[in-house]
């Protein structure tokens, strides 16, 4: 199985690319994580025997503050935080025998090179602007929430505390920005 290396296709066969949602790399992964890799899996089994040559891809997003909040309590770096973590998702996909072609992680080296060169790529044509986020936000999820979604102070998802008021930096898409009606959810950039 290839890792960091670029995945050079068969010219050959019909090329077909399949991926999964990739998890925080907060905790273990869960069911949810689990299952979505095993039905990733079947498909690019069942497409592979069907004569593509099939690239799937799996990984974990290594960002947030659920991560940052962890390595804290553990008393170590963000970074020392994912790679355990990281290793552990691995470890779990791999005894399944799950087939991946790479195994992402949001930290490596390769992938912020690219992400930061099609971010720039995008704020230098117009496309994204600093903007920022206001209103409530629950931690566990990970998610923001307007004032009608939010009741009690209470995440509609979890129905755990949310923070009111929690103002956050962010990326904006200047496509939306001139279709925006003024009933978009938290976005600020736009109105």
């Amino acid at each position: 199985m290839l890792d960091e290396d670029v995945i050079e296709m068969n010219q050959e066969k019909e090329k077909y690319y399949i991926t999964t949602a990739i998890p925080y790399a907060s905790r273990k992964p869960h069911f949810g994580n689990t299952y979505e890799v095993i039905a990733t899996d079947a498909v690019a089994r069942y497409k592979r025997s069907c004569g593509y040559d099939v690239c799937f891809c799996t990984g974990t997003d290594e960002h947030g503050q659920k991560v940052e909040a962890l390595a804290k309590e553990k008393g170590v770096s963000p970074k020392e935080y994912v790679d355990g973590v990281a290793g552990e998702i691995r470890a779990v996909w791999d005894g399944m025998n799950a087939s991946y072609d790479c195994f992402i992680r949001t930290t490596d080296e390769y992938h912020v090179k690219t992400v930061t060169k099609i971010f720039k790529r995008f704020f230098d044509q117009g496309d994204i602007y600093k903007g920022y986020y206001e209103g409530w936000y629950c931690e566990p999820d990970e998610a923001f929430f307007t004032e009608t979604q939010v009741t009690d102070g209470k995440c509609p998802d979890c129905g755990g505390e949310t923070e009111q008021n929690y103002n956050g930096r962010c990326w904006v898409n200047s496509v939306h920005k001139g279709e925006c009606t003024g009933n978009c959810a938290t976005c600020k950039g736009c109105h």
